[in-house]
């Protein structure tokens, strides 16, 4: 391995095998360099080009050359802040370890000093191709959830901030789902996420497509974030084509498992849906290789909850084989620390507040480790601990981070989002008096430094 590939793939913090590898499209249309990149100046957008014309044009070009210069982007904060805390197992780092056997051919003899590419070979595809959801979950925004749209219209009536439900053209995404049949020879992973996919007709394009080339059993991977609400999509039951997927995996978004917490984190879940769901997940799923986790988006709403949401899962059954025969579930159950909106973020509570949480945390830890390890598979356990503290390490960190929120804009926020949506922050969580949320006569402004 020359020293300029080992550095780039081991060394920098900078570089990222993402763009060489990968397309994310967002519900709007734009093209992003992964799931996570901080939105703002999209590389493309679907519903103005092609593809094949996005993946060299000069924002494509730029972002490959500055990553072979060793010029950090902006849209690659979150990597660069995960990997600030402490994080082994970023995006980033994923790409590279994954990826970087095709080092030699993609980046040394694919890429010009421009930053364009000889050929386009998509060997990892995000797929968000709408907004269209049936959850109005409180972090998200009408650019993820077209429910809301609604809610968000009734938040402010006069229609200063009301948006289009939908912004898709039916052509280029057409052309782009052509694209994804004559480009499937090369897909090895295919991410699935939304808005909610299963509810989404494309989705469901997708998958015939990849069955029709064949990748539901040639190895290729597909993971899909969901919030499991529906199974079905018309007349087609959803589990039909997962039990023959060979290599699947599914992360299940669920952030509460009181009835009345959940409701308002992921407006307007119930929760017996989800329970039932789950427990068909592990009738359905029963192959080596079909795996399901959690991935509940950790926020100031349930951080301190962590215990309670193990507890319940391990009291009704729903602890899939991935919890038992893996270290995957302690990077699942605790990989999504929420960074944006501030104000619902851990990086925002008050010292008092910030103190009550580091404590809740290594109580959480010491009860993991001696509860929960001991009913994972023995030789598993080990990494299993190791994968706990280092993910609750990230959390300690994002704790201290230095926030600061506008409290009036919080506030009035919170007031119009619960009187659109009848709930009620205060009563849901009562030991958050001091959040903006509760909108609390003399509550101390949310100022950290």
């Amino acid at each position: 391995m020359s020293n300029k590939k080992f550095f780039r793939l081991h060394g920098s913090k900078v570089f990222c095998m993402a763009p060489w590898v990968h397309v994310h499209n967002m519900p709007n249309g734009d093209i992003q360099p992964c799931c996570i990149a901080a939105i703002g100046k999209p590389l493309g957008n679907l519903y103005e080009d092609e593809i094949e014309v996005i993946w060299n044009n000069d924002n494509y070009k730029t972002f490959r050359k500055n990553m072979l210069n060793e010029i950090p982007a902006k849209q690659c904060d979150r990597c660069l802040k995960e990997e600030e805390w402490g994080n082994t197992n970023t995006i980033r780092k994923f790409y590279n370890n994954l990826y970087g056997k095709k080092y030699k051919e993609l980046v040394e003899e694919g890429t010009a000093e421009d930053g364009s590419m000889k050929e386009m070979k998509i060997y990892r595809w995000d797929f968000r191709f709408s907004n269209l959801c049936n959850l109005a979950c409180t972090p998200c925004s009408p650019k993820y959830s077209s429910a809301w749209v609604d809610v968000i219209n009734k938040m402010w009536p006069l229609g200063t901030t009301s948006t289009q439900k939908f912004n898709t053209s039916a052509i280029n995404k057409e052309k782009f789902i052509n694209t994804i049949k004559t480009q499937a020879k090369y897909a090895d992973d295919v991410y699935l996420a939304g808005g909610e996919p299963l509810i989404q007709p494309e989705h469901f394009a997708i998958l015939k497509a990849m069955d029709e080339a064949g990748k539901f059993d040639d190895g290729t991977h597909f993971c899909y974030s969901t919030n499991l609400t529906s199974l079905k999509y018309k007349d087609i039951n959803v589990l039909d084509y997962w039990s023959r997927i060979k290599k699947l995996k599914i992360l299940v978004s669920l952030d509460e498992v009181d009835r009345n917490r959940l409701h308002y984190a992921r407006y307007p879940l119930e929760l017996d849906t989800i329970v039932k769901n789950l427990h068909r997940l592990n009738t359905a799923l029963t192959g080596i290789q079909q795996k399901w986790t959690i991935t509940p988006t950790w926020s100031i709403m349930n951080t301190h909850r962590m215990k309670e949401m193990v507890e319940f899962l391990n009291e009704q059954n729903l602890l899939s084989t991935t919890f038992f025969e893996s270290s995957e579930w302690e990077c699942d159950f605790h990989n999504i620390i929420l960074m944006h909106p501030e104000h619902l973020s851990i990086s925002c509570a008050t010292p008092e507040w910030k103190k009550f949480l580091h404590s809740n945390l290594r109580e959480f830890e010491e009860w993991y480790i001696d509860v929960m390890i001991p009913l994972k598979k023995e030789s598993v356990r080990i990494d299993a601990m190791v994968t706990l503290t280092d993910n609750l390490n990230r959390f300690h960190n994002a704790i201290d981070e230095p926030v600061k929120i506008d409290y009036n804009a919080s506030e009035e926020w919170f007031s119009h989002l619960d009187t659109a949506r009848g709930t009620n922050f205060l009563k849901t969580f009562p030991e958050l008096a001091w959040h903006p949320g509760s909108i609390i006569e003399g509550t101390a402004a949310i100022n950290t430094t």
